[in-house]
């Protein structure tokens, strides 16, 4: 999401769409699997393009690949437990460049700087461990003050809790978008190009974005996929362009459209 971070088309949804009291459709939050594993994106190689990738809970393993093309993947390690009960992060957190991967268990970060096997490089508290040791709240990454270094996020219902460094501590940018009870997924993106990675919910193929991180309606609307679970929101920069735009995937499969319109995938490939 360093300045990068369909296809089922549905009725076009207008832009400018308030999202408080627009009704939502159960969806799960990140961490979600498929009945293969975990999807992903990220720019692995540093290339300015944003690629697949799988992580498998059951056995820590990651796979990721460099090219949005048919295949198998480029890099395979472990990082994470066999069982793993942490939810997948991805982000550049040294400001190199390059996507690497992290988990949160409860509200511990604990971030890699290389998509290789090893412990953590960064370790640090942000958010609350709930009964079932898995945060409280949704996290999130991204670049939130255009510095070129990913940072964390939570998503508690319909308030988001942003922080400027990887480091514990409190928030710095707290505010309110979607609804109370808020079921949709939550994406991150830099939307319009200006080197800030910004907000947004999807809702049953419904995309619903927002250029800056302040309460308000969203600033970019359309219809792109299918309702979950057969499509899974992943956005990303597919053509090196600076900017995040859609894309989804299904076990096996990836759909990504180069603008946030509605229409149909510009790439399309197979990776399992």
């Amino acid at each position: 999401m360093s300045t990068r971070r369909l296809a089922v088309v549905a009725s076009t949804v207008a832009a400018l769409v308030a999202v408080t009291g627009v009704s939502a459709t159960a969806e799960p939050g990140p961490g979600i699997q498929s009945t293969t594993g975990v999807f992903v994106t990220g720019d692995w190689d540093g290339d300015g393009i944003d690629t697949a990738g799988w992580y498998f809970n059951p056995t820590g393993v990651w796979q990721l690949r460099n090219s949005n093309t048919d295949g198998q993947e480029d890099l395979s390690f472990t990082f994470g437990d066999t069982n793993e009960v942490g939810y997948p992060v991805v982000g550049d957190w040294d400001g190199d460049g390059d996507d690497t991967i992290g988990l949160v268990r409860g509200g511990t970060w604990l971030l890699r700087n290389s998509n290789t096997a090893g412990t953590p490089d960064v370790t640090f508290t942000y958010g609350d461990t709930g009964s079932n040791g898995r945060p409280v709240g949704r996290p999130v990454a991204g670049d939130w003050d255009g510095n070129g270094t990913d940072t964390p996020g939570l998503r508690r219902d319909n308030v988001w809790l942003l922080r400027n460094s990887n480091s514990t501590g409190g928030a710095d940018g707290t505010f309110t978008y979607g609804d109370q009870y808020e079921t949709g997924f939550e994406v991150v993106g830099d939307w319009n190009g200006d080197g800030y990675d910004t907000i947004g919910l999807v809702r049953a193929g419904n995309w619903f974005l927002r250029n800056s991180n302040s309460s308000g309606a969203a600033d970019v609307a359309f219809s792109y996929g299918a309702e979950w679970p057969d499509h899974w929101p992943v956005p990303g920069d597919w053509d090196n362009n600076n900017t995040d735009t859609a894309g989804v995937a299904e076990p096996g499969t990836w759909f990504f459209r180069n603008s946030n319109t509605t229409g149909v995938a510009e790439i399309v490939f197979e990776f399992v």
